[in-house]
């Protein structure tokens, strides 16, 4: 019997390995948190066959290749492995990226119904980087039924919608099928450019703890998963947040000796000791927007993606406990200011993160 499990963390689908609960433990990553959305086309190629000549960019790129093999697997789409195992489970972690990624793959076996509805979601209330004897009494096993699929695409389409009122609205309906879907609208909601600050909550976070006396860079990522609180950014990301309030036109935080923030970075020591010795303090602005005196989109440029909203000094997106669309066009003027941090790549594996974070 070929019992599969799909997850969205590479660290939960290793505990789930060392569990020893299925034949196959595949996670599917993607960070949909990050960046512009793949086109519906990119991602229906994800989950396809591989191509011949197709290297990266597959669902089964992070899967064990030990498990592969004794599964007999070697590049099957997605539908095609599940439809052929005995037993399919979705374990997806409490937090707002890995309950994406299940509402992206609930929109797209939504068509697929005869399929979906082999598939036992499990209702997963602790993060899966627990102790792997913990796995079963966590979790509640429910069948895939039409109301998570339908609720699933509707959730997506919200998300993939070029404002956040369709995401917003999902606060009124009920979400109960997915539990922890109302928390992620939440979270999500939460990284939108605060009403006075102009900044989400995670990079307000950055501001609190370097106010609180915490001075190197790598006390202020989201590694430190107790300090840090907020839970949509990874580290990598949470990286190139702390280099955007540092290189702005109008910086909030000063003394950053070392940037990018990059896999390179990472590797190359004498850089990468630079950056872990920077010296960090707030500037006048950082103080002000604690403050809350200051707006950082006063003062820099604001060029980001949420979701399928692209947020720009002129197609501002505000939260405040409530939605706030963009102000009426009386925009500042284009503002020059450094941003390379946008043209980095942070899809990396799971063991560079341990080396860089060590």
């Amino acid at each position: 019997m070929t019992r599969l499990i799909l997850t969205a963390d590479d660290s939960g689908a290793g505990t789930l390995r060392r569990a020893g609960i299925a034949n196959l433990v595949v996670p599917i990553l993607h960070r949909f948190v990050w960046g512009p959305l793949p086109s519906v086309a990119e991602l229906s190629t994800f989950l396809g066959q591989r191509a011949p000549r197709r290297k990266r960019g597959h669902w089964l790129d992070f899967a064990s290749r030990r498990e592969l093999m004794a599964a007999g697997v070697r590049s099957q789409g997605f539908l095609e492995l599940v439809d052929c195992c005995d037993r399919v489970e979705l374990w997806m972690d409490t937090r707002p990226n890995d309950q994406l990624v299940l509402i992206w793959l609930l929109d797209y076996l939504r068509d697929h119904a005869e399929i979906a509805t082999r598939i036992v979601l499990r209702h997963v209330d602790t993060p899966l980087h627990a102790p792997a004897g913990q796995l079963g009494g966590q979790t509640i096993g429910v069948e895939l039924s039409r109301e998570h699929l339908d609720l699933g695409h509707r959730a997506w389409r919200a998300f993939r919608a070029p404002t956040p009122q369709a995401w917003f609205d999902l606060l009124k309906q009920d979400l109960s099928p997915l539990p922890q879907l109302r928390r992620c609208v939440q979270e999500m909601l939460d990284e939108l450019p605060g009403a006075a600050t102009g900044l989400g909550a995670s990079e307000l976070r950055i501001l609190e703890l370097l106010s609180a006396g915490y001075r190197r860079p790598l006390e202020l990522l989201p590694h430190h998963r107790e300090r840090f609180q907020r839970r949509v950014f990874d580290y990598w990301e949470g990286g190139a947040l702390l280099d955007s309030l540092a290189l702005a036109r109008v910086p909030a935080i000063s003394g950053l000796a070392e940037w990018p923030f990059s896999v390179e970075m990472h590797h190359a020591r004498e850089s990468f000791d630079r950056y872990k010795s920077s010296a960090l303090s707030l500037t006048p602005l950082g103080k002000a927007i604690l403050a809350g005196e200051e707006d950082y989109r006063s003062h820099n440029v604001i060029r980001r993606w949420w979701g399928g909203t692209e947020l720009t000094n002129a197609n501002l997106w505000r939260w405040h406990g409530v939605l706030i669309a963009p102000d009426a066009p009386d925009t500042p003027g284009v503002i020059e200011c450094r941003e390379p941090w946008r043209s980095i790549d942070w899809s990396v594996s799971e063991a560079a993160y341990s080396a860089a974070s060590a």
